[in-house]
């Protein structure tokens, strides 16, 4: 049974796996009215259901089943490699009368044990309890992470900050002098963009800034860090990639700006970029602010001669075949 997340009842989902008719009857007699339930009638159609539906917030789950039993659910869900089914809550169910079963149960992982037959009032009030608790988590676990991303993520262009640049940068240096491999940074301003919000306005210039940033994205490995530090003022953090193959992708980086046309307000705007290079193994540095820095006088002096090109070293120079 698959459920629709747009259904109206917005009820939680619940799994229930119990192989007796009147067991899921009286289950679902006490918490039918305030869950949406469902029913697997052995551990394999059970275990199949949590794979398949990500909407089930909550097994109950009997321990003797045909199939597989409640006990092997357990044992797959907590050592799943899906974190959702890891930290989902399991309450197990048995009718037998010594603590085997509910010793077991708890060491595998459940979040509580009832016993059958089973007291409505007591499985009620336990569902209800771990159900607000696993929610609870889960909502403050989803804040935190928001509040992380919102942290180290540029608001207009949805690239990482300066400071999640800085994080990156300093996690990669540190690999790269332990296994003196080669880590690179490109630095790059859109030339003249004060003329660009000027003669076309400010919403013109975040378009631009977004079709910027989205092109950037677009020419840069997974593995590569695209930030916006500034204004105007974007760098990629390159790991394993040596002063050549830093210089090779700026021009072609550079190259595809100045030829692109970006769409804003029903217009086609052109615009350029200036770049800046540095790369660890090619200077003398100590820290990822200090490979920054050489960088930025680069863009600067790319800037200062001219505008729309890259310079590699500190005479300013374009050439980058060392």
């Amino acid at each position: 049974m698959d459920i629709d997340p747009k259904n109206d009842s917005r009820q939680p989902c619940l799994l229930i796996v119990e192989d007796s008719k009147t067991a899921f009857n009286t289950i679902k007699k006490c918490l039918g009215d305030e869950f949406l339930l469902i029913e697997a009638r052995d551990g394999e159609e059970g275990w199949r259901l949590l794979q398949e539906n990500p909407y089930i917030e909550l097994v109950v789950s009997d321990i003797n089943l045909p199939k597989m039993s409640g006990h092997q659910i357990l044992v797959n869900i907590r050592k799943s490699k899906d974190v959702r089914l890891q930290k989902l809550p399991v309450i197990m169910m048995t009718a037998a009368d010594d603590n085997t079963d509910k010793n077991l149960a708890f060491l595998n992982g459940a979040n509580d044990y009832v016993s059958k037959p089973i007291d409505e009032i007591e499985l009620q009030a336990r569902v209800r309890v771990h159900y607000k608790l696993a929610r609870t988590i889960r909502e403050l676990e989803e804040s935190r992470i928001f509040l992380s991303e919102q942290a180290t993520t540029d608001p207009l262009t949805g690239l990482k900050n300066r400071r999640a640049f800085f994080e990156a940068g300093k996690e990669h240096l540190s690999r790269c002098i332990r296994y003196k491999t080669d880590l690179s940074i490109i630095l790059l301003d859109i030339d003249h963009f004060k003329k660009v919000n000027d003669t076309y306005g400010h919403q013109s210039g975040d378009d631009i800034l977004l079709g910027f940033s989205d092109l950037l994205t677009r020419m840069t490995r997974l593995g590569d860090t695209v930030a916006r530090i500034g204004g105007e003022e974007f760098t990629i953090l390159l790991p394993d990639t040596n002063r050549l193959g830093t210089a090779v992708m700026a021009e072609r980086i550079r190259i595809k700006i100045e030829e692109m046309e970006f769409i804003t307000s029903g217009q086609f705007v052109k615009i350029t970029t200036s770049i800046g290079i540095s790369a660890y193994q090619s200077e003398t540095v100590d820290t990822i602010d200090e490979l920054l820095q050489i960088a930025d006088k680069r863009l600067y002096l790319a800037k200062d001669t001219g505008r729309n090109r890259i310079c590699v070293n500190d005479e300013g120079k374009s050439d980058f075949i060392s």
